[in-house]
């Protein structure tokens, strides 16, 4: 469909005749299309795209095939309603809800009901069909309490969105099941040609905007790690802490939230940060947190039992709710504080944290990091891909609007945002693709008052926001990058040691912890032909204060506790 020069004709298309097939064997059996739609094959997304060449190469044979049976009983699916008949509002509006602007139940009841659109409702059951299931789509992005299955064993009580998706979703199969099994060996064309959206609406709930996710999961795949106090704890069908929250993602097509949706893990690419955690939860347990108790080295259980962090580009909040709910379970006392610029994200990652639990351990804040004063940053992405958002700098490879997204949003800086009442920061996550320069540069004031006690960045997005010495040399060290110098600076006033940290299982340098001294150490790394996404910077605080980020560093690193920090890998 995409490359012939001659008009197509699906009929006589080998492929095509098999997806019939399966398509009738389907319609055939007991199975829902919803079911289908979420069982992860994702079928109704091939369908789309299919759906749509064919409408653009001219029904590629499918209307003379449509046309040509004389008993089909449904060429009311085919024809497109008049605008401004009831069928064509309605048509309207599940077209919009097919592109992600959801309706839901009031704009659809006031069409229905208004009296303004003249006619009847369509006889075509995809009409039908495609508005309830639209219908369902909307409504499955309401969160489902765990006392829904109690409240419907009241008399007279009404069902609660769970229970309501659920309606909708059995109704609008009814619908569309029935018109297909009226086209029967031509149900696939007809889905192909019709003007109601079914397809898209099937494929828009395969799509759902709530996952839940289970602290052990990532514990044991993520981390790999098969025996851990926490790991029981998280496993244990006795404890009555959390052991799982709900996640928020994008409910359509994008990168990170796909990615979720499949594996039911936190994308939480920063490895050491999560080692860190599991290993404040270890200490906390240990020392017997909530309660206060007194650790082995005899610090107080206030010294085990809280934990701090401030996170930029958390985009929407793997690594912070999966973080916070670790710690909640160990029984540590969070305080974190996130900068997600993008609207969207941080509104996902809001609705996270409210229905979890959590806002007393998380706060989300709508802004960039970077020097503050009252700027405005321009986020970019590739559409799809909006967890790789990036601060543009002019050097974004497209500035194709078909392309590309690009969002002006606030800037501030840590300075401004560290509350007074926290005496220290034990951990700076930072994940802002190339924006980690101008974060620091935004922080001096903590760092030189020696507030920051460890920051965890990735190299590769570092690199996202340096240039060579070669094209943006440091005014006094010309052979070093402008990027490198300013960053080791910033580091160095906080009297922050800085470290590689090779987080790779294969290769000659599996596990390297390497101290870098200089701008050019860190240049280096960059420069490097073997940089890869698991390689990391570390920064650990000599303050004396910063016991906390000292004793959970090591584990951070990948390093054994009261071991050798720097390893050359083997």
């Amino acid at each position: 469909l995409s490359n012939s020069r001659h008009r197509p004709d699906l009929t006589q298309q080998p492929t095509f005749l098999r997806a019939q097939e399966a398509l009738e064997t389907l319609l055939k059996s007991k199975v829902t299309l919803a079911g289908v739609s979420t069982s992860g094959w994702m079928p109704f997304f091939q369908l789309t795209n299919l759906r749509q060449a064919a409408q653009r190469r001219g029904g590629a044979g499918l209307a003379e095939s449509l046309a040509n049976k004389a008993e089909l009983t449904t060429k009311d699916c085919l024809e497109l309603p008049k605008p401004d008949s009831l069928g064509g509002k309605l048509l309207e509006a599940v077209q919009a809800t097919a592109s992600v602007t959801s309706q839901g139940y009031t704009a659809t009841l006031r069409t229905l009901l208004s009296g303004a659109a003249g006619g009847a409702l369509p006889r075509c059951g995809l009409a039908r069909g495609a508005l309830v299931l639209t219908l369902a789509y909307a409504s499955g992005q309401h969160p489902v309490m765990p006392e829904e299955a109690v409240h419907a064993l009241v008399p007279g009580a009404a069902p609660g969105p769970g229970a309501e998706t659920q309606g909708l979703q059995l109704m609008g199969d009814d619908w569309v099941l029935q018109e297909l099994r009226k086209a029967s060996s031509l149900a696939l064309p007809l889905l192909a040609l019709s003007p109601w959206p079914v397809v898209e609406a099937l494929e828009l709930l395969s799509h759902p905007g709530r996952i839940e996710i289970t602290v052990a999961d990532a514990v044991q795949k993520l981390l790999g790690i098969k025996s851990h106090p926490l790991l029981a704890r998280a496993l244990s069908p006795q404890e009555t802490r959390p052991r799982s929250y709900l996640f928020r993602v994008n409910p359509y097509r994008e990168m990170v939230s796909d990615m979720v949706r499949h594996s039911r893990l936190p994308f939480c690419g920063l490895i050491p940060f999560m080692r860190m955690i599991l290993n404040v939860a270890k200490t906390a347990m240990e020392a017997g947190c909530p309660a206060g108790h007194v650790g082995e080295e005899g610090a107080s259980g206030a010294e085990h039992c809280e934990f701090s962090f401030l996170e930029g580009g958390p985009h929407l909040g793997d690594c912070a709710l999966w973080a916070a709910t670790t710690l909640r379970l160990a029984g540590v006392q969070l305080r974190a504080i996130a900068f997600e610029p993008l609207p969207d994200a941080s509104s996902l990652f809001q609705q996270s944290v409210a229905e979890n639990g959590l806002a007393g351990s998380v706060q989300v804040r709508p802004a960039a990091l970077g020097l503050g004063g009252g700027r405005t940053a321009e986020m970019v992405y590739y559409r799809g891909h909006n967890g790789q958002a990036t601060v543009n700098y002019g050097d974004f490879p497209s500035m194709n609007p078909q392309e590309v997204v690009r969002i002006p949003v606030p800037e501030t800086a840590l300075d401004d945002e560290v509350p007074a009442t926290w005496p220290l920061v034990d951990a700076l996550k930072l994940s802002v693709n190339g924006a980690e320069r101008h974060t620091l540069g935004g922080a001096r004031r903590l760092l030189s008052q020696r507030r920051v006690c460890s920051v965890l960045m990735h190299a590769t997005k570092c690199f996202r926001g340096r240039r060579p010495a070669s094209e943006d040399p440091a005014p006094t060290m010309p052979n070093a990058s402008r990027f490198s110098f300013e960053l080791m600076q910033y580091l160095q006033e906080g009297n922050l040691e800085l470290f590689e940290h090779v987080d790779s299982d294969a290769g000659p340098r599996r596990g390297a912890v390497r101290r870098l001294y200089s701008p050019l150490d860190m240049d280096s790394v960059f420069d490097d032909p073997a940089l890869t996404e698991q390689v990391y910077f570390l920064a650990l605080s000599r303050d004396r204060r910063c016991t906390r980020a000292q004793r959970h560093f090591h584990a951070a690193a990948g390093r054994p506790e009261g071991g050798q920090l720097e390893y050359q890998g083997s």
